[in-house]
């Protein structure tokens, strides 16, 4: 795959002169051959703590149509992800709801529950206790968050730390002409739970050079995990995978 980056020379000139390559790589470097088809890719999609670069998920078609047979919307925060993980499988009333939520019953219901309930995931028992509708699934099966440097490759790692909380998997992309300095510290990194990739600006070639160890439990990524499948999920149903950015001296930013 030639990018634009490997017409202009051997070095990216920005970072996002690397993700086209990355977003046609990650799905089977990253998910493997068996699943790269089922794979979509996201740019720019906010997680907990920060925005990766891109967002990599394998949607679970099945539950996604039991979903919109039943109406049933994304969320769209962190909170709204908790109250549902709180719920569980169980019938709650409001103040049970609040104490596993840690929140106050008054924000519960004036915050949380309208929420929940104009996406459709919760219903009401006839006691008037809440219960999480038995067609609110999870969407996503697989989540992979890349963070891509041109040679920052420190930086790329702070910031994929965060992001460990919101993935299967967490991985940084560098300029390949920009590895050497890295090389020494590819096994404390991925011990750190972060995979490196490297992106050839003449040839556009992707390569794996160390994968994340696993530092956290599938538990401890989960409101991570969930709430990045929901955000991609209500892009994929507004025909949208990208998010509004432009290069800045050879960084990315948002635009307001």
């Amino acid at each position: 795959m030639t990018t634009t980056a490997a017409r202009r020379g051997t070095r990216f000139r920005y970072e996002a002169d690397m993700l086209p390559a990355l977003r046609a790589a990650i799905p089977e470097l990253a998910f493997g051959r068996e699943y790269r088809a089922a794979v979509e890719t996201y740019r720019e999609v906010p997680a907990v703590h920060g925005i990766p670069d891109l967002a990599a998920i394998r949607f679970d078609e099945a539950a996604l149509a039991r979903r919109d047979q039943a109406g049933i919307t994304p969320l769209s925060t962190d909170v709204e992800v908790r109250a549902v993980l709180a719920l569980g499988q169980e019938a709650l009333n409001l103040g049970e709801l609040a104490e596993r939520m840690r929140a106050t019953r008054d924000y519960v219901r004036r915050a949380v529950l309208p929420l929940l309930e104009g996406e459709n995931w919760v219903v009401r028992t006839d006691d008037g206790r809440i219960r999480r509708h038995p067609d609110a699934l999870w969407a996503a099966r697989r989540v992979v968050t890349v963070e891509a440097k041109l040679r920052d490759w420190t930086r790329a790692v702070a910031q994929a730390r965060r992001q460990r909380l919101s993935a299967d998997a967490a991985y940084i992309a560098v300029d390949h002409a920009a590895t050497a300095s890295m090389l020494a510290e590819l096994d404390a990194i991925a011990a750190n739970g972060i995979g490196v990739i490297t992106v050839g600006a003449d040839t556009g070639r992707c390569r794996v050079l160390v994968r994340p160890q696993r530092v956290l439990t599938r538990n401890q990524t989960m409101v991570g995990r969930m709430l990045i499948a929901e955000r991609c999920l209500d892009m994929r149903a507004r025909g949208e995978s990208d998010g509004q950015i432009y290069p800045v001296f050879g960084w990315t930013a948002p635009i307001s």
